[in-house]
């Protein structure tokens, strides 16, 4: 959209031209999803938005495709080129949604609107079976978010109010971990963070009350949902001690990710809690590891 705009705002541009690409722009818009680039396959698309099941977008600017997803009622397997079917592209496009950065909104409604949207999605994803070629889109994509710029909310860098991860990272590190488990990890280790809670230095003359004010309000966004948001980075966090039992590089990683990233002490104490149980399972041997893993977290 953003160029589409610098495009037609172009002041060197004839008249003739720019009746030419409203004419397309308003053929494309008829069109439920995305033309391809040379523009002359608007009647051959898929209508991706119906390739999955019935979910919702996390947000109604940065998962629009992700709205309405119905895959049972489409071929799903008649295959567009070598490797591509209507799922495989619609799995993608859930993912992409998923994995875009966006700001927290305002309010309660829409802040748990969010949380719940992106559950549902994630629910309708969990019924697909992953076979090797889906399996390749979720390499693919993790990789992408991972390595991708502020656009992604895998990124290494997001704002500080972005909608963290975590319920998004979960289902990617359980759907990765039989298929690259380093990736997984990568992935889930870098949803750990909750830059919302993090305390910073607010700049300008604190001395002065006008300058609190101002200060106070922004280092404190009123985030509703933030004890549900808590507790699915507290499930992310369970879920990879779960996965790195015997594996002490993985475990001692995961222990310097929670102590770093979680701030609840109640959440921190659960952890000690399911590392415990988990190191002390009746059908093996105590882990060593994750039992000082417990002890750690249990006096932190």
């Amino acid at each position: 959209g953003a160029l589409w705009m610098c495009i037609v705002l172009n002041p060197h541009c004839k008249l003739e031209q720019k009746a030419s690409w409203l004419k397309q722009l308003k053929k494309w818009n008829s069109v439920d999803v995305c033309p391809w680039e040379d523009g002359n396959h608007g009647n051959e698309l898929p209508n991706l938005t119906n390739a999955l099941p019935q979910g919702a977008n996390a947000n109604q600017e940065n998962m629009g495709q992700c709205r309405s997803l119905e895959y049972q009622h489409l071929p799903a397997h008649k295959f567009l080129e070598e490797g591509e079917s209507y799922l495989t592209l619609a799995v993608e496009v859930a993912l992409i949604g998923l994995g875009q950065q966006r700001i927290m909104p305002d309010g309660l409604y829409a802040q748990e609107k969010v949380c719940r949207n992106e559950e549902q999605l994630i629910s309708k994803l969990q019924e697909i079976e992953l076979d090797d070629t889906l399996v390749k889109i979720f390499r693919k994509q993790a990789v992408f978010l991972l390595e991708a710029g502020p656009y992604s909310g895998l990124g290494e860098v997001v704002h500080r109010e972005s909608v963290p991860m975590h319920t998004f990272a979960k289902y990617l590190f359980t759907s990765l971990l039989p298929h690259d488990a380093e990736l997984a990890y990568k992935t889930a280790l870098r949803a750990m963070r909750l830059l919302v809670l993090e305390s910073t230095a607010p700049s300008g003359d604190m001395s002065r009350p006008h300058h609190i004010a101002s200060v106070v309000p922004n280092r404190y966004p009123r985030w509703f949902t933030l004890s549900h948001i808590e507790s699915q980075q507290c499930e992310l966090a369970s879920t990879m001690l779960t996965a790195a039992k015997g594996d002490v590089r993985r475990l001692e990683t995961v222990l310097e990710s929670i102590q770093k990233n979680i701030h609840s002490s109640s959440h921190i104490f659960k952890l000690a809690q399911d590392a415990f149980k988990i190191a002390t399972l009746m059908d093996s041997l105590p882990d060593i590891t994750l039992l000082k893993v417990s002890l750690e977290l249990g006096l932190q």
